[in-house]
């Protein structure tokens, strides 16, 4: 893991997200689970395959904090100062933004309305995007303790162990009613439970000495996309299988899913083996049923590494990179102005959405930088 690709990747993540929320409408299960078309299939599979960007942003976050150590040492009062700053300010402006708009904050009296604003703080639930910055607060309270756990292959895989055991018993338990006892005992997805080992594992990726790179570099690129591709196949399936069952999407689609967990994994490693298209020649045949996805990559991602190192789409890809945290904050309020435009469709409607997303955060951003640098 590099710094460049992680700015590549919180870029990328920041527009699928913004995909996902985007594709609620045509989700399917949303509206029954007794009829699929094209549209419904193509913004599902954003909804569904893209569930690995959450994990992959706390991942991030981990390996930022932990990699900026190697330029300045760690000092606990600092830290909570930066952490505090970039967190609390826009979760209370947000939250109330979206909280004092309501009809039922609007009707109430004084005493109604600080108890839904105290409410609202409390649960993370002020606007429906707002519990992760609930999740990276709480990793970041964690991060003093994590950062002194030193990485090592045994320990990685026994965070990985107790993870996937973690997330197949609360999933098992919440979708055929397996050991109901345990539904009462693990707490919902928002809980922090479930991010410390995606947090922890990116502390790690800073921390293992390139372990984790001679680990991907036994295979080439194109093997690791196949993996990718595997884990789609399941995840969807399993998505599918379990609205199916469940009469309903909103019941299953989300996080706390051992599937997602592979998702994740995969095409974290795919990401980091991304360079080695240039390392290795082709060991094999690609499959005819992939070229169409893997034969174009190696070509793409040779042209964008020389106009990386000529300095073309760094700064391009930074930009993004850096405007991300904005433009994940207000495109709920972007997609809320342009919802009109849902008429166009689903198959439309995704690129559109996502376009004005990040023309709205970068534009914020920027007026933020130059407010920032007057006062």
């Amino acid at each position: 893991m590099t710094w460049e690709l992680s700015d590549l990747l919180r870029a990328i993540a920041t527009t699928i997200v913004i995909g996902i929320h985007a594709s609620h409408p045509w989700w399917f299960g949303v509206h029954g689970t007794n009829h699929l078309d094209p549209e419904i299939f193509i913004d599902t599979a954003v909804n569904q395959v893209g569930r690995f960007t959450v994990p992959i942003f706390v991942i991030l976050s981990g390996f930022a904090l932990a990699k900026s150590e190697e330029k300045r040492p760690f000092e606990l009062s600092i830290f909570i100062q930066r952490r505090l700053w970039r967190i609390v300010p826009p979760y209370v402006l947000f939250t109330l933004l979206n909280t004092v708009g309501r009809s039922q904050f609007l009707a109430g009296n004084w005493l109604d309305r600080g108890q839904q604003i105290g409410q609202a703080l409390a649960s993370g639930m002020g606007d429906y995007h707002l519990y992760f910055l609930g999740i990276i607060f709480q990793c970041y309270v964690a991060y003093p303790f994590l950062r002194r756990l030193s990485f090592s292959p045994h320990k990685l895989v026994a965070l990985l162990f107790i993870t996937f055991a973690l997330f197949s018993l609360r999933w098992l338990s919440a979708t055929f009613g397996w050991l109901p006892s345990l539904t009462n005992l693990l707490p919902d997805g928002n809980h922090v439970i479930y991010w410390l080992p995606y947090f922890q594992l990116g502390i790690w990726l800073a921390k293992d000495r390139g372990w984790t790179n001679e680990i991907v570099s036994a295979w080439r690129s194109p093997r690791w996309g196949y993996l990718f591709v595997i884990a789609t196949v399941i995840e969807l399936s399993e998505f599918y299988g379990s609205a199916i069952l469940k009469n309903s999407a909103e019941a299953v689609g989300h996080y706390t899913r051992p599937t997602v967990v592979f998702l994740t994994l995969t095409f974290l490693l795919w990401s980091i083996s991304w360079r080695n298209w240039e390392i290795k020649s082709p060991a094999f045949a690609i499959s005819p049923i992939f070229k169409p996805i893997f034969n174009p990559i190696p070509q793409l991602w040779r042209s964008l590494q020389a106009q990386i190192k000529a300095q073309k789409i760094k700064a391009q890809i930074q930009i993004f990179s850096k405007a991300s945290f904005t433009t994940y904050l207000i495109h709920v309020w972007v997609l809320r102005t342009i919802a009109p435009l849902e008429i166009v469709g689903g198959i439309l409607y995704l690129p559109l959405a996502i376009a004005l997303s990040w023309l709205g955060g970068i534009t914020v951003w920027r007026l933020l930088l130059k407010f920032q640098s007057s006062t």
